[in-house]
């Protein structure tokens, strides 16, 4: 059943534009329905010019010459080196669709007479720009970038072929001088995670004693300074471990090991440890350089650790100040992402921790997905925690974390491998994390992590499912304080088989809205109680010779006792 109602993307970017542009621009139209429309539309073109061309928020709003005569363009702008940005935005109630054909050949037409300068079949608001489009249009090289926005997800071939036409028509005898592009919702919705992005980490490192290596790839290698780790955990926080699959997890056995180092012999850190990698996006070796190689200045670019995030978090436990009295190094590698092949960073990131113990859970975190999903539901004020430190805040109402949600995923599984799902929600939640490459076994759970955490997964049903599990556990384990101690053993072991059925039959996974709202919760409260009724009559029916425990952790078992529930539960609920 695909998801109801406006799509959560369409919904983050209208309270965006609202926020950014609610006090700029006035939408027109001769009901509130067309001029919120209206709005939006103009709201888009303006989002459209300060992500994507550079512009000031006034710059955008002020580029609009939406109206009667635009010939089918809403913004033009002037943008970095003289390039012409001429701007189509459509705003689709429903976030799926495209813009109509006709709506789309009338841009198309505006822009040849835009560009053949037959100003006078344009609006006033066109014309009072003319001498600034004409400057760009003299200019060499000579850009116009052509953009169709709109908050649909679907582009058919006719709207490509107007613009493959525009491009091949323009750029025959001068390469580059219009490029045209269509961005949907996803694009949007890409734009508005990117603007929260923090930028990448610049800095600059002094290396003692250091090796290189240049093929196939560049990297260093040599001794780093704690005071300087110290530094860039001080001053960037979590992003210095941005792609590392662990945040620092605090007072643990190892890491209280150097904590003790550091405090009572500095000086042996460097033996004692087993080092930091960082990835780079660039490095560069500064002068003066040395043939002794004894020490070397570099700067890098987009640094993040990918293994060593505890050696930091516990260097960084410590003052800046308190590593000249006690110096400390570590063995620090630099691997050069320049011209490496796509997702090799992720492999360097995976081999680098599988030498140690890392949970399955952890590599998570290498999933470009996860991040995604989060920054998604941290616009609409839900925190999703899915790599782990020692300062996470609690499950809230809120907030919650991959852990809670890969079990309640595993219980939407319908598939025939199903009852490997839920017992392993049960009783062995770390199976749920299995790939092949890092744990396979060849059982059905070897692709449990892709099955429930697939490209289909958005950000709306992945907190649904998490709100339904939660509600469906509070209220089962209501139930069975007040039920005999049968139904109780039955109703406390089999939560996660009525979770599953509950999914099954109210299909709520896939509501219109982020949050459940009261009737869904209502809904969902007698849906329990009646699955629950069916569960305690189809366990105590089958269930045989053996402790409730153990059937609820057997496949087989409980297939039966769902095959018996399910005979019951003929209705949708």
């Amino acid at each position: 059943m695909p998801p109801q109602g406006i799509p959560l993307e369409l919904q983050l970017l209208i309270q965006s534009l609202d926020q950014d542009f609610g006090p700029f621009i006035q939408g027109t139209g001769n009901d509130d329905n067309a001029r919120r429309s209206n709005f939006l539309s103009k709201a888009i073109a303006a989002f459209m010019l300060v992500r994507e061309a550079g512009a000031s928020a006034q710059e955008a709003v002020a580029a609009s010459i939406d109206g009667g005569g635009d010939h089918g363009i809403d913004s033009v702008y002037i943008g970095a080196n003289d390039t012409l940005w001429l701007i189509q935005s459509k705003y689709i109630a429903s976030g799926n669709g495209e813009p109509e054909l006709g709506e789309v050949s009338k841009f198309r037409d505006g822009v040849i007479d835009l560009l053949a300068s037959k100003y006078q079949r344009f609006n006033n608001a066109l014309n009072e720009k003319i001498p600034a489009i004409e400057a760009a249009l003299a200019g060499e090289p000579r850009q116009v970038r052509v953009v169709l926005a709109y908050t649909g997800t679907a582009i058919s071939e006719d709207r490509r072929n107007i613009f493959s036409d525009l491009e091949h028509n323009y750029n025959a005898t001068e390469p580059n001088f219009v490029r045209c592009y269509a961005r949907g919702l996803t694009s949007l919705h890409s734009f508005q995670l990117e603007a929260q992005a923090a930028q990448p980490i610049e800095t600059e490192i002094v290396l003692r004693d250091f090796g290189y290596i240049n093929k196939p790839y560049r990297g260093f290698y040599g001794r780093l300074s704690a005071k300087k780790l110290a530094e860039l955990e001080h001053q960037y926080g979590d992003q210095v471990v941005e792609k590392n699959i662990r945040r620092f997890k605090g007072s643990t056995v190892v890491n209280q090991g150097m904590i003790d180092t550091l405090q009572q012999e500095a000086q042996h850190f460097f033996y004692f440890n087993n080092g930091v990698t960082f990835l780079c996006s660039n490095i560069q070796q500064l002068p003066p350089i040395e043939q002794s190689r004894q020490q070397g200045r570099f700067r890098l670019r987009g640094i993040s650790i990918i293994n060593g995030a505890q050696t930091v978090g516990v260097i960084a436990e410590q003052s800046v100040d308190y590593f000249d009295d006690h110096p400390a190094e570590v063995l620090a590698t630099f691997v050069s992402l320049d011209q490496t092949p796509d997702e090799f960073g992720i492999r360097v990131t995976q081999y680098r921790n599988r030498q140690n113990a890392v949970d399955l859970e952890d590599f998570a975190a290498l999933d470009e997905r996860q991040e995604g999903w989060r920054q998604t539901l941290l616009i609409a004020g839900i925190e999703y925690l899915y790599k782990h430190g020692d300062d996470d805040p609690p499950l809230a109402g809120t907030v919650f974390s991959i852990r809670e949600a890969a079990p309640a995923l595993a219980c939407c599984e319908t598939a025939n491998h199903w009852p490997a799902y839920v017992v392993a929600a049960k009783s062995d939640r770390k199976r749920l994390f299995r790939r092949p490459d890092l744990a396979g076994t060849g059982s059905p759970l070897d692709y449990a992590y892709s099955r429930l955490f697939s490209d289909a997964l958005t950000a709306r049903e992945l907190w649904r499912v998490v709100q339904i599990s939660r509600i469906a556990q509070q209220t089962l384990g209501d139930r069975a304080k007040g039920e005999p101690a049968e139904a109780k053993e039955i109703i406390r072991n089999g939560q996660w088989l009525v979770l599953h059925v509950l999914l099954i039959k109210t299909q709520l996974r896939w509501g219109a809205d982020l949050t459940l709202n009261g009737n869904e919760v209502n809904r969902l409260s007698i849906a329990i109680d009646t699955i629950a009724n069916a569960l305690v009559n189809a366990a105590s029916a089958n269930v045989k010779g053996k402790q409730y425990r153990s059937a609820f952790e057997n496949q087989s078992d409980c297939k039966t006792i769902k095959n018996s529930m399910m005979a019951v539960l003929t209705q949708p609920l």
